[in-house]
Protein backbone atom coordinates (compact mmCIF):
# COMPACT_ATOMS: atom_id res chain seq x y z
CA UNK A 1 0.00 0.00 0.00
CA UNK A 2 2.73 2.41 1.18
CA UNK A 3 4.64 1.65 -2.45
CA UNK A 4 1.31 2.10 -4.13
CA UNK A 5 1.01 5.60 -2.85
CA UNK A 6 4.30 6.54 -3.04
CA UNK A 7 4.24 5.72 -6.85
CA UNK A 8 1.02 7.73 -7.05
CA UNK A 9 2.72 10.50 -5.00
CA UNK A 10 5.32 10.73 -7.40
CA UNK A 11 3.78 10.84 -10.44
CA UNK A 12 1.79 13.85 -9.34
CA UNK A 13 4.71 16.00 -7.97
CA UNK A 14 7.30 14.97 -10.86
CA UNK A 15 5.23 14.85 -14.05
CA UNK A 16 4.27 18.93 -13.46
CA UNK A 17 7.94 19.82 -12.00
CA UNK A 18 9.37 18.11 -14.85
CA UNK A 19 6.48 19.51 -17.41
CA UNK A 20 7.92 23.37 -15.73
CA UNK A 21 11.49 22.74 -15.73
CA UNK A 22 11.37 21.89 -19.83
CA UNK A 23 9.02 24.96 -20.57
CA UNK A 24 11.88 26.87 -18.44
CA UNK A 25 15.11 25.62 -19.39
CA UNK A 26 17.89 26.73 -18.52
CA UNK A 27 16.15 29.20 -16.17
CA UNK A 28 15.81 29.07 -12.39
CA UNK A 29 13.18 26.21 -11.86
CA UNK A 30 15.15 24.12 -14.44
CA UNK A 31 18.37 24.88 -12.83
CA UNK A 32 16.95 24.22 -9.13
CA UNK A 33 15.25 20.56 -10.66
CA UNK A 34 18.31 19.48 -11.52
CA UNK A 35 19.89 20.27 -8.41
CA UNK A 36 17.74 17.97 -7.17
CA UNK A 37 17.75 15.48 -9.84
CA UNK A 38 21.67 15.01 -8.99
CA UNK A 39 21.30 14.98 -5.42
CA UNK A 40 18.91 12.37 -5.57
CA UNK A 41 20.48 10.82 -7.84
CA UNK A 42 24.20 11.09 -6.16
CA UNK A 43 23.12 10.38 -2.95
CA UNK A 44 23.10 6.65 -1.82
CA UNK A 45 19.34 5.34 -0.68
CA UNK A 46 19.93 4.67 2.87
CA UNK A 47 21.56 8.12 3.10
CA UNK A 48 18.83 10.46 2.46
CA UNK A 49 16.25 7.59 3.92
CA UNK A 50 17.85 8.35 7.44
CA UNK A 51 18.52 12.25 6.52
CA UNK A 52 14.59 12.84 5.68
CA UNK A 53 13.93 10.39 9.03
CA UNK A 54 15.60 12.69 10.89
CA UNK A 55 14.13 16.02 9.47
CA UNK A 56 10.52 14.75 9.77
CA UNK A 57 10.95 13.23 13.48
CA UNK A 58 12.50 16.36 14.85
CA UNK A 59 10.97 19.24 12.48
CA UNK A 60 7.32 17.61 12.09
CA UNK A 61 7.07 15.07 14.86
CA UNK A 62 6.55 12.47 12.72
CA UNK A 63 7.54 8.26 13.93
CA UNK A 64 9.94 6.91 12.18
CA UNK A 65 9.15 3.59 13.60
CA UNK A 66 5.65 1.77 12.86
CA UNK A 67 5.47 -0.78 15.89
CA UNK A 68 5.67 2.35 18.01
CA UNK A 69 3.94 4.68 15.99
CA UNK A 70 0.49 5.44 17.68
CA UNK A 71 -1.36 6.53 14.59
CA UNK A 72 -1.01 4.10 11.54
CA UNK A 73 -1.79 6.66 8.16
CA UNK A 74 0.74 8.81 10.16
CA UNK A 75 3.71 6.17 10.42
CA UNK A 76 3.08 5.87 6.58
CA UNK A 77 3.93 9.33 5.39
CA UNK A 78 7.53 8.91 6.09
CA UNK A 79 8.42 5.54 4.72
CA UNK A 80 6.16 6.97 1.98
CA UNK A 81 8.31 9.71 1.24
CA UNK A 82 11.67 7.79 1.16
CA UNK A 83 9.84 5.46 -1.46
CA UNK A 84 8.54 8.68 -3.24
CA UNK A 85 11.71 10.77 -3.25
CA UNK A 86 13.99 9.16 -6.32
CA UNK A 87 11.47 8.28 -8.16
CA UNK A 88 10.03 12.08 -8.20
CA UNK A 89 13.69 12.88 -9.53
CA UNK A 90 13.88 10.25 -12.11
CA UNK A 91 10.31 11.14 -13.16
CA UNK A 92 11.32 15.52 -13.56
CA UNK A 93 14.49 13.96 -15.94
CA UNK A 94 12.50 12.11 -18.13
CA UNK A 95 9.82 14.01 -18.30
CA UNK A 96 12.06 17.08 -19.00
CA UNK A 97 14.41 14.92 -21.66
CA UNK A 98 11.54 13.86 -23.90
CA UNK A 99 9.38 17.35 -23.52
CA UNK A 100 12.79 19.25 -24.80
CA UNK A 101 13.59 15.93 -27.34
CA UNK A 102 9.50 16.75 -28.61
CA UNK A 103 10.19 20.31 -28.80
CA UNK A 104 12.85 20.59 -31.17
CA UNK A 105 11.23 17.59 -33.74
CA UNK A 106 10.23 18.64 -37.17
CA UNK A 107 6.94 18.42 -36.71
CA UNK A 108 6.58 21.36 -33.73
CA UNK A 109 8.30 23.64 -36.49
CA UNK A 110 5.88 22.59 -38.51
CA UNK A 111 2.74 23.43 -36.55
CA UNK A 112 4.90 26.73 -35.89
CA UNK A 113 4.89 27.24 -39.05
CA UNK A 114 1.28 26.98 -39.92
CA UNK A 115 0.28 29.38 -36.95
CA UNK A 116 -0.22 27.05 -34.09
CA UNK A 117 0.16 28.64 -30.80
CA UNK A 118 2.89 27.69 -28.67
CA UNK A 119 -0.31 26.98 -25.99
CA UNK A 120 -2.03 24.32 -28.22
CA UNK A 121 1.33 23.03 -29.90
CA UNK A 122 2.22 22.07 -26.49
CA UNK A 123 -1.11 20.27 -25.63
CA UNK A 124 -1.90 18.80 -28.89
CA UNK A 125 1.55 17.36 -30.07
CA UNK A 126 4.66 17.67 -27.67
CA UNK A 127 2.52 16.70 -24.43
CA UNK A 128 0.92 13.62 -26.49
CA UNK A 129 4.00 12.22 -27.61
CA UNK A 130 5.92 13.04 -24.62
CA UNK A 131 3.76 11.15 -22.47
CA UNK A 132 4.22 7.61 -25.01
CA UNK A 133 7.46 7.62 -23.33
CA UNK A 134 6.37 8.54 -19.65
CA UNK A 135 3.39 5.43 -19.66
CA UNK A 136 5.68 2.62 -20.56
CA UNK A 137 7.62 3.36 -17.11
CA UNK A 138 4.49 3.07 -14.88
CA UNK A 139 4.82 -0.84 -14.48
CA UNK A 140 8.56 -0.66 -13.59
CA UNK A 141 7.99 2.60 -11.30
CA UNK A 142 5.63 0.55 -9.28
CA UNK A 143 8.11 -2.71 -9.52
CA UNK A 144 11.10 -0.13 -8.14
CA UNK A 145 8.95 1.10 -5.29
CA UNK A 146 7.89 -2.72 -3.84
CA UNK A 147 11.09 -4.03 -3.97
CA UNK A 148 12.88 -1.22 -3.06
CA UNK A 149 10.48 -0.96 0.05
CA UNK A 150 13.24 -3.70 1.72
CA UNK A 151 15.96 -0.86 2.94
CA UNK A 152 12.37 1.17 3.49
CA UNK A 153 10.29 -1.38 5.03
CA UNK A 154 13.59 -2.33 7.13
CA UNK A 155 14.97 1.58 8.67
CA UNK A 156 11.05 2.35 9.35
CA UNK A 157 10.20 -1.12 10.89
CA UNK A 158 7.31 -1.68 8.17
CA UNK A 159 5.82 -5.40 8.19
CA UNK A 160 6.39 -6.58 4.94
CA UNK A 161 8.14 -8.93 2.55
CA UNK A 162 11.23 -6.55 2.67
CA UNK A 163 11.72 -6.72 6.50
CA UNK A 164 10.79 -10.57 5.92
CA UNK A 165 13.20 -11.37 3.34
CA UNK A 166 16.22 -9.41 5.14
CA UNK A 167 15.08 -11.23 8.83
CA UNK A 168 15.35 -14.97 6.45
CA UNK A 169 18.92 -13.71 5.24
CA UNK A 170 20.05 -12.95 8.71
CA UNK A 171 18.75 -16.16 9.98
CA UNK A 172 19.62 -18.43 6.74
CA UNK A 173 15.95 -19.65 6.09
CA UNK A 174 16.23 -20.55 2.56
CA UNK A 175 12.51 -21.02 2.00
CA UNK A 176 11.62 -17.58 2.78
CA UNK A 177 14.18 -16.01 0.84
CA UNK A 178 13.23 -18.32 -2.33
CA UNK A 179 9.70 -17.51 -1.86
CA UNK A 180 10.44 -13.86 -1.15
CA UNK A 181 12.18 -14.09 -4.62
CA UNK A 182 9.73 -15.88 -6.30
CA UNK A 183 7.14 -13.17 -5.32
CA UNK A 184 9.43 -10.33 -6.54
CA UNK A 185 10.13 -12.67 -9.71
CA UNK A 186 6.27 -12.77 -10.17
CA UNK A 187 5.69 -8.89 -9.84
CA UNK A 188 8.26 -8.10 -12.51
CA UNK A 189 6.84 -10.63 -14.56
CA UNK A 190 3.78 -9.11 -14.27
Amino acid sequence: IIGIIATVVAYIIGIPIGILMAKRKGKLADLLGNIYIIFIIAVPSLAYILIFSMIGTSLFKLPNNWSLAPNVPLAMVLPMISLALPMVGSLMKWVRRYMIDQQNADYVKFAKSQGLSKGEIFRKHISRNAFTYIVHSIPADLLSCLVGAIITERVYNVPGVGGMLTNAISSYDNGIILGATVFYTAISIL
